[in-house]
């Protein structure tokens, strides 16, 4: 396992999973404040994070969980990778995926 280091926020261990996940953005209208704009793109800020149902597949067993989308980043291949944290009320039920 990775050390945890000075600038690493991370509360929890992370173990490694392969697995299609599934994400639906609840459909609503969700309020942002614009920061800035290009002719690329926007960026802006919410009130709170974007709520998302995920359901992933382990051991043949389908879990659901909500989430908050809480980073994202672009990836090289044009791809992203997304960070996405556990609703508190959920975590223990998400705790069952790992083990």
């Amino acid at each position: 396992m990775k050390e945890q280091n000075d600038n690493d926020k991370r509360i929890a261990p992370r173990l490694p999973i392969q697995t299609k996940v599934e994400f639906i953005v609840d459909a609503d209208i969700i309020n942002a404040e614009s920061v800035n704009i290009s002719t690329t793109g926007i960026r802006f800020d919410t009130q709170e994070p974007i709520p998302i149902l995920m359901r992933l597949e382990k051991d043949g067993v389908l879990y659901e969980n909500r989430a908050h989308l809480v980073w994202a980043q672009s990836k090289a291949d044009s791809g992203m990778t997304y960070g996405f944290q556990f609703v508190p009320k959920n975590t223990e039920k998400a705790a069952q995926i790992l083990f």
